[in-house]
């Protein structure tokens, strides 16, 4: 409580918000990368190369602000919820390329639900990077955050349940002409596609828990 209270109290640096915010945007020009490397099969690699290059970029930010924690005095909320943040935020983009890597190295055929799932990711995206300004004043912001946590997480069910689809159209549905290996690698692939969804989601907790000490 003293330490909050020391926080309202004392000018600070808001740099870090400015930095989620980059980060935030780099994850939509990751997720717009990764989308287009579903959406256009015969340009992957170009496509990853270009994913490759954003994630190179979104580091940087993350590098800086880990830099930033060690040398800033007054943080607008506790020095390891801004690392597991940025670290979050690092880790969606880390998820595409590998993700993108797996469809790349597999070269199965990109299915309606894998693109449903991209279009998903995207709008989460989309979702964190205009949530991301709201952390400059939490208790003031907080129904807007809250709202912006509640739609991501519903996005990431939907992604959920494009998966499901997926796998029952796999495993039950019309791919009986695939070798049980083919059909291991496709799910391969759909879990790359997953794992970025649920990283969004996992960024969304880590503010939920900002929220519950900050409000």
């Amino acid at each position: 409580m003293i330490l909050k209270l020391f926080r309202l109290l004392m000018p600070r640096d808001d740099i870090f918000v400015a930095a989620f915010a980059a980060q935030a945007a780099k994850t939509v020009e990751a997720a717009q990368a990764f989308r287009a490397m579903l959406a256009d099969p015969a340009n992957a690699p170009a496509h990853h190369a270009a994913l490759s290059r954003i994630e190179k970029e979104a580091d940087e930010v993350n590098r800086a602000t880990v830099r930033s924690i060690h040398r800033v005095f007054i943080t607008p909320f506790d020095r390891s919820d801004i690392l597991a943040l940025t670290d979050g935020l690092d880790d969606v983009i880390d998820r595409m390329k590998d993700g993108g890597r797996r469809m790349l190295l597999y070269k199965v055929e990109v299915t309606p639900e894998m693109l449903s799932m991209a279009d998903c990711i995207l709008r989460a995206c989309e979702r964190l990077r205009d949530g991301m300004p709201l952390l400059s004043d939490i208790s003031r912001n907080a129904r807007a955050l809250a709202t912006m946590c509640e739609e991501v997480d519903a996005i990431e069910s939907e992604a959920d349940r494009a998966l499901q689809a997926g796998m029952d159209a796999l495993f039950n549905g019309g791919a009986d002409g695939l070798s049980p290996g083919h059909k291991l690698m496709v799910q391969m692939v759909y879990d790359g596609i997953e794992a970025v969804a649920d990283r969004c989601e996992d960024v969304t907790d880590l503010i939920q828990g900002v929220m519950i000490e900050q409000v």
